[in-house]
């Protein structure tokens, strides 16, 4: 537990993901190159990985904004 605590810290799980991430476009480039673009298709389907899930975001309502603006007393015109 520890280690996984320390890495996580120090950002080597992200570290990680950007070297595959790049490891695996200059793979791409490189098998489009000796077989072809039209016979690689596209980067997702040569080298799938996982998906992070995008978190929806829901606008403000104008009564939350509102009471965003009381609570630092800023004037409302």
């Amino acid at each position: 537990m520890p280690h996984e605590f320390y890495a996580a810290c120090e950002g080597y799980q992200e570290r990680q993901k950007e070297s595959a991430m790049v490891i695996r476009f200059a793979s791409f480039r490189v098998a489009e190159a000796m077989a072809g673009s039209k016979a690689i298709g596209k980067i997702d389907r040569f080298w799938p990985m996982e998906q992070e899930e995008r978190k929806q975001i829901q606008p403000l309502t104008s009564e939350e904004y509102k009471a965003i603006l009381e609570r630092h007393n800023i004037k409302i015109k």
